[in-house]
């Protein structure tokens, strides 16, 4: 699956994929994770700030549900002329 529905930037490490907010199966913590080279970040304001990415400390992700992003306060960080490309 190609996680892309909540995308907050192009990826500053691979210039290529979308760092996206996504959800673990397993625990149900949220985290934002580059789509194309798989970095992962605890929070949008980790990867804004460029703070170092971690790669595979997270188990199988998910797209979240709107709601819960809401509930985040994490739904101003999702770039809309990035998720306007998808529909």
């Amino acid at each position: 699956m190609q996680l892309k529905q909540y995308p907050i930037a192009t990826c500053h490490i691979c210039k290529q994929g979308w760092v996206v907010i996504v959800k673990e199966i397993a625990t149900n913590k949220f985290l934002v994770y580059c789509n194309e080279c798989e970095a992962e970040w605890d929070n949008p304001e980790s990867y804004f700030n460029k703070e170092e990415s971690t790669l595979f400390n997270f188990g199988r992700v998910t797209e979240p549900d709107g709601k819960a992003i809401k509930e985040l306060g994490w739904e101003k960080f999702i770039n809309q002329d990035l998720k306007n490309r998808i529909s």
